[in-house]
């Protein structure tokens, strides 16, 4: 638990105004531990087998597909899926073929369909788009979002004077960069990530993976990255700038946090004393996790 909230004390002395820059600490290749979430139509959804990338394509369970209004079928004996839409669009995949039929149609596959420990994957980005579903994949939080052409987001919650809800809200939307994002590398094994908040603000917020530091602004129904930096693993090392202006109001995103880290889900307050209360999550996914945001 110190070591936590050293961490998170790390990272507030770190991002303060007059920073100097410097080169970003190395380390060794990426781990690919943590688990790729999948945010549909703004909902975080929760999967028995955990999406991954294979050749550059995130491959998803079959059954996620249901979330977007498609059904879908397994024929066990040709090996096949068929995924229908409400329209009566047909795609048929068969396991480890290149070639899909779209309505009848042959489709060259960037990624075949294949079945890993009994779950039968599906390249998410070409399936989806089949049907007219947009895909972004957002490499900082590792978070595919598929949504549909009709799909908006919903204002009301996003402002919502509920802060817990309006802070779900916030995170649930896919953020932009008007820069190139940082690149992690990841020097150890744990799957760490830290959301913190300003008190009572759901508009603002700081994701941290350990690696990188990313200021997130709302407005509207947009999310935006302003300003994202390296992380430094020694105490007052500087940080390097990937993109966007540091905020005058950075020491003010760290009165309320939730992190994970090595299995363990742990949340921080800071009170109007000064004084950092902490409390635990039991280890949850992560779609139950953010719903339970400190308000």
């Amino acid at each position: 638990m110190l070591k936590k909230m050293l961490l998170i004390c790390m990272i507030s002395l770190l991002l303060l105004p007059n920073v100097l820059l410097a080169a970003p600490a190395s380390g060794p290749a990426r781990s690919t531990a943590r688990s790729i979430q999948v945010n549909i139509n703004g909902a975080f959804i929760s999967s028995d087998s955990s999406p991954f990338i294979q050749s550059g394509r995130i491959m998803i369970p079959i059954r996620m597909l249901a979330s977007l209004g498609l059904q879908y079928s397994w024929d066990a004996v040709r090996h096949t899926v068929t995924v229908t839409n409400s329209s009566n669009d047909t795609f048929q995949m068969t396991q480890g073929q290149p070639i899909a039929y779209k309505n009848g149609q042959p489709v060259q596959m960037d990624s075949e369909a294949n079945n890993y420990n009994g779950r039968i994957m599906v390249p998410a980005k070409f399936v989806s788009e089949a049907f007219g579903y947009s895909v972004y994949y957002e490499k900082i939080r590792e978070i595919i979002f598929i949504q549909s052409q009709n799909f908006t987001p919903d204002a009301q919650a996003i402002h919502s004077a509920d802060v817990k809800q309006a802070r779900l809200a916030a995170i649930s939307l896919p953020v932009r960069y008007a820069f190139k994002p940082g690149t992690s590398v990841q020097s150890d094994q744990s799957q760490y990530f830290t959301y913190s908040f300003a008190s009572g603000d759901a508009t603002r917020y700081v994701y941290s993976n350990g690696e990188i530091t990313t200021v997130v602004e709302i407005t509207g129904t947009a999310a935006t990255a302003v300003w994202q930096a390296s992380e430094a693993d020694i105490p007052g090392y500087p940080a390097t700038t990937f993109g966007g202006v540091q905020p005058a109001y950075i020491s003010d995103l760290f009165q309320d946090s939730f992190s994970y880290n090595n299995g363990v889900y742990s949340g921080y307050r800071t009170l109007s004393d000064g004084t950092v209360t902490t409390f635990k999550f039991p280890g949850l996914p992560y779609t139950d996790l953010i719903r339970a945001i400190p308000e």
